[in-house]
């Protein structure tokens, strides 16, 4: 890409962080408080309500909602829903605990806990009474514009000098510093004159102690050990945890990559490669393969990258295939086959985003929602999943018709006619390494070597995501016994596991598999095993440095408060036509600029349960058939938006697992998704709004119509296209 596009590309992103909305009024401050307060309220940890939860009942919300300037309207809506809150607190709870019905629920005829929210014009306050005789206190600023720096300076800086380290860098330093130059949240903060000019310094140590080491890393002791619980809290203690997620996922990459490395030292990859490559004969079939792959590693994203990535990267080097396009195929086949497997890591997250608020809206027969009519929800939504279903759809039709476009076409021309599966200027995610890491002379190439280290892997992670969720760290079974059939028991235990824990222990243990493989045939001595594996782990530096780097811009995100700012900022255009495409856009955007996926769903997906449902009441859309389109569109923009955003954590395993340059991985892959998105909101979204849901299964012939007549009027065959 010229250096020219890429300013006007960079341009282009700098003015939509001018143009985008401002949230100034009397309803969006309102709004934006009551997030500020719900997040509060629901939060497990640090929230005010499991200090008031005796014998396992909470009292109701009293809320009163006071505005500056009033509003009499605009204060009774958002003092229902900071209401809510209550419910869905105590629901969550049970949720965690297995749906026990003897757990926090919420006695109507208990005294209300008095709730007084002040809403004014920098911040929102509120004061909750616990008792009779205290009062928890909280105050917040609101988000304003400046909580989109971060993202924005990062991926603009990334565009214009495709240095994505240090863009992330100063982006996430930016962010820190604007956080402590506003007070961290604090309402009427005002810096003084030396706390601004050192601004840039407190916000590079903010980043590196508060965020990196302990929001990012979290507590050391979590990253191997058991997740214990408070005693005394009547509280079962579980595995699931968030303290030390990207830990464990680092740790997974390292340890996967060490057993990588063996394997590729012993020959197993190669033999692995030998045997695919017997399916794998040219261009074509090893895209197909690569695609196959992707598709059979339904049950996680991560894993998907990964194996999916360093399995196929060599054949489409090997049979010239782009690195683009190998880790386009891999990317944009991992999230989406995840996003709609019913048997996945992803399904058991967007479920309990939703599940809560779920219990406050009712069904067609107008009864209300069961917490466990979630998963009945969830398989209602895949109709309407357009960007997953025409983004694996696009894949399999761009290689069948030998079709690319935009920069993949050049790349693919690259690949094709001169025998570059990567470009003279890529910066690979991996080091070289782990590329020249080859076995020692006469060494056999067995598939075995190769394939058993990944299938303890696949074996390990399914088995310990089972045990995880089925068993406490007591060893005691804890699946609800009113569960009835396989199915059921099966969603349960994918909500209550950990998975990022089974991911890092199944890497360690295929390791161990490839070490003993190796040994026991005496393909490699003990040293060289760990050379190789130690060699293979340093390779990843870079890549590491990116991963913590995107994580490090998502956490300053949130504390910025950047999703609930854009939330904010386009609920005023929210009515029954437009909410389904207008939710994706905004789940793409949100997803874009904080480069989380699963971010998003928890910003949104809670909000927009009883939003949609109440619009879509008052309207002839109906509330739960608009609820179910609106789920399904915010899962499917929060995907799209990761697979644009050069900040994404699935963004950046697609590219090392490839060992393709990261920003041209991003810089091919934006069309492809651009063009997918467009479709789904065109040939998807829109006709839904417009004739109705039930005419779903039009939309799908109409789209793969519509991006079939694209590759054909601006895709071209790579081996026949001049370069």
């Amino acid at each position: 890409m010229s250096l020219r596009l890429r300013l006007w590309i960079a341009a282009a992103f700098a003015a939509v962080f001018f143009l985008i909305p401002s949230p100034d009024t009397t309803a969006g401050r309102a709004y934006l408080g009551t997030l500020k307060v719900r997040e509060w309220l629901l939060d497990k940890d640090d929230g005010p309500l499991a200090s008031v939860v005796r014998d396992g009942l909470l009292p109701p919300l009293a809320v009163e909602y006071r505005l500056s300037p009033p509003d009499a309207d605009v204060s009774a809506e958002q003092a229902a829903e900071v209401a809510r809150a209550v419910t869905e607190w105590t629901a969550a709870r049970r949720i965690e605990q297995g749906g026990d019905a003897a757990l926090p629920a919420v006695d109507e005829s208990q005294r209300p806990l008095g709730l007084l929210i002040r809403a004014g014009a920098n911040g929102v306050r509120a004061e909750l009474a616990t008792d009779g005789s205290s009062t928890v206190e909280k105050e917040w600023a609101y988000p304003s514009r400046g909580s989109l720096i971060p993202a924005f300076l990062a991926i603009i800086l990334a565009i214009a000098t495709q240095r994505i380290v240090i863009s992330l860098f100063l982006g996430s330093v930016a962010g820190a510093a604007w956080f402590l130059a506003t007070g961290g949240g604090v309402v009427g903060f005002t810096p003084t004159l030396l706390e601004a000019l050192s601004a840039p310094l407190t916000g590079l140590w903010h980043l590196l102690t508060d965020t990196l080491w302990h929001d990012v890393l979290g507590d050391p002791h979590t990253w191997l050990g058991r997740d214990e619980v408070e005693a005394g809290k009547g509280v079962e203690p579980v595995w699931q945890s968030d303290e030390g997620f990207q830990a464990r996922i680092i740790l997974f990459v390292i340890f996967l990559f060490m057993a990588i490395g063996v394997m590729s030292k012993s020959g197993g990859i190669q033999g692995m490669v030998q045997w695919i490559s017997r399916f794998a004969k040219g261009p074509v079939s090893t895209q197909l393969c690569t695609w196959f792959t992707g598709l059979l590693i339904f049950f996680d994203d991560y894993s998907n990258c990964i194996i999916a990535g360093t399995t196929m990267q060599p054949l489409g080097d090997k049979n010239r295939v782009s690195r683009e396009k190998i880790a386009y195929i891999v990317d944009s086949t991992a999230a989406p086959i995840a996003g709609l497997s019913i048997f996945s890591t992803w399904i058991a997250y967007e479920i309990t985003q939703y599940r809560a608020p779920l219990t406050l809206v009712t069904n067609e027969a107008g009864e209300p929602y069961l917490a466990s009519d979630a998963f009945a929800v969830f398989i209602q939504t895949i109709p309407y999943r357009f960007y997953c279903l025409f983004a694996l759809m696009l894949i399999g039709m761009s290689i069948l018709m030998r079709r690319d476009f935009g920069p993949m076409l050049k790349a693919e021309v690259r690949a094709r006619q001169q025998g570059k599966p990567i470009a003279d200027d890529a910066k690979p995610m991996v080091g070289r390494e782990l590329a020249e890491m080859q076995p020692p002379a006469g060494a056999p190439r067995r598939p075995l070597n190769g394939f058993l280290p990944v299938g303890v892997l696949v074996a390990v992670t399914i088995g310990l995501i089972y045990y995880y969720g089925a068993y406490s760290v007591d060893g005691v079974y804890r699946v609800p016994a009113d569960l009835d059939g396989f199915l059921a028991r099966s969603r349960w235990i994918l909500g209550n596991s950990s998975t990022e824990k089974a991911l890092m222990w199944s890497a360690m243990w295929s390791f161990v598999a490839a070490a003993v493989l190796t040994l026991s045939q005496r393909i490699l001595t003990t040293t060289q095993v760990f050379a190789s594996a130690l060699r293979s782990a340093k390779s990843l530096g870079i890549a590491i440095v990116i991963l913590m780097l995107a994580w490090c811009i998502g956490r300053t995100c949130k504390d910025l408060g950047t999703a609930f700012y854009l939330t904010a900022a386009f609920r005023d255009f929210m009515s029954a036509a437009i909410l389904p495409i207008l939710m994706f856009l905004l789940a793409g955007l949100i997803a874009f600029a904080t480069g989380t996926s699963y971010g998003t769903m928890a910003i949104l997906l809670p909000n927009v349960v009883v939003l949609s449902h109440t619009i879509g009441a008052e309207s002839s859309f109906g509330g739960p058939a608009l609820m179910i389109l609106t789920i399904g569109s915010v899962l499917e923009g929060s995907i799209f938006g990761d697979h644009c955003s050069p900040i994404s954590d699935t963004t950046v395993l697609s590219s090392l697992g490839t060992r393709c340059d990261h920003l041209h991985h991003v810089q091919t892959q934006i069309p492809y998704a651009l063009l997918t998105m467009i479709t789904a909101t065109v040939c998807g979204y829109l006709p839904m709004v417009l004739l109705g849901t039930s005419w779903w299964w039009l939309s799908l012939p109409l789209g793969a119509a519509v991006m079939a007549g694209f590759l054909l009027a601006f895709g071209r065959d790579a081996s026949r296209a001049s370069a």
